[in-house]
């Protein structure tokens, strides 16, 4: 009995890869079928189980390269393919793509350079996920510690998909606009592939005081999101690009106090 436990407790993290994967397969079904609120969700909730595997894998005690790598192929299709078709969907919307059939002129711009986006946020998931394997074994200097190096995949989906979160929240044509979507999933994709030093909430010390902030805050937006969704996603997005350019001086700090 004890020995069916033991092989049993490695499929449960294995078991919540899959579901990460299999919700990001959803979602560029969400997008084929123009359901841009599921399609978002389903990529949200693609980085919750993606969270969570690592958390169960360590909880059993069943860490394995196998999961590792399964991870980085679920992260691959969820945060690598499927947001970029997503964008791709909703900013080519099918009576755009129907023109772009009849206008000779329309179709560099609806077949080609926007679908070279798309490849290339592909390309640069593949790149970071690439170099965060080959890393897993090296001993990064200390003041690495608190950072990942590059956006971490999940969060570069949510870049690259944040003008679709704004238009939902606001309705603004703006942000539907192909050059802003566009923009927005070239920057993503650099993000992902760059050495940027991005926050990792993993390995920070939280005193007592401040966890409880954090708890209530983490409160806050949990209601936010059951009642103002995309206005609350919108604001998330904002507080993780506005801390970009905060982690990479506050690494730059530790990295001159390091090298003293």
């Amino acid at each position: 009995m004890i020995e069916k436990e033991i092989k049993i407790r490695p499929i449960f993290p294995n078991a919540v890869t899959m579901m990460a994967l299999a919700f990001g397969v959803s979602s560029i079904n969400m997008s084929l079928w123009g359901n841009w609120k599921m399609a978002v969700m389903f990529i949200i909730l693609a980085g919750l189980f993606d969270f969570m595997d690592g958390k169960v894998a360590r909880l059993l005690g069943v860490s394995s390269r196998f999961g590792a790598e399964l991870d980085s192929l679920s992260d691959f299709v969820s945060f690598g393919v499927a947001p970029g078709f997503l964008m791709y969907m909703w900013s080519m919307n099918p009576e755009m793509r129907i023109e772009a059939l009849k206008d000779v002129t329309m179709k560099p711009d609806a077949v080609g350079v926007y679908w070279v986006i798309v490849l290339f946020l592909a390309m640069c998931c593949a790149s970071r996920l690439a170099r965060f394997n080959s890393l897993l074994d090296e001993k990064m200097p200390s003041y690495w510690t608190p950072f990942f190096m590059g956006v971490p995949a999940p969060a570069g989906a949510g870049l690259a998909i944040f003008p679709l979160v704004l238009w939902l929240a606001t309705d603004n044509e703006f942000f539907h606009s192909r050059a802003f979507a566009g923009g927005f999933v070239i920057f993503a994709g650099v993000m992902m592939a760059s050495k940027i030093p991005t926050l990792c909430l993993k390995h920070l010390h939280i005193s007592k005081n401040m966890l409880s902030f954090l708890m209530l805050v983490f409160i806050f937006l949990l209601a936010g999101l059951f009642t103002f969704t995309w206005w609350t996603l919108s604001l998330m997005g904002i507080c993780y690009l506005i801390s970009i350019p905060l982690c990479i001086w506050w690494f730059l700090k530790l990295k001159k106090e390091g090298e003293k």
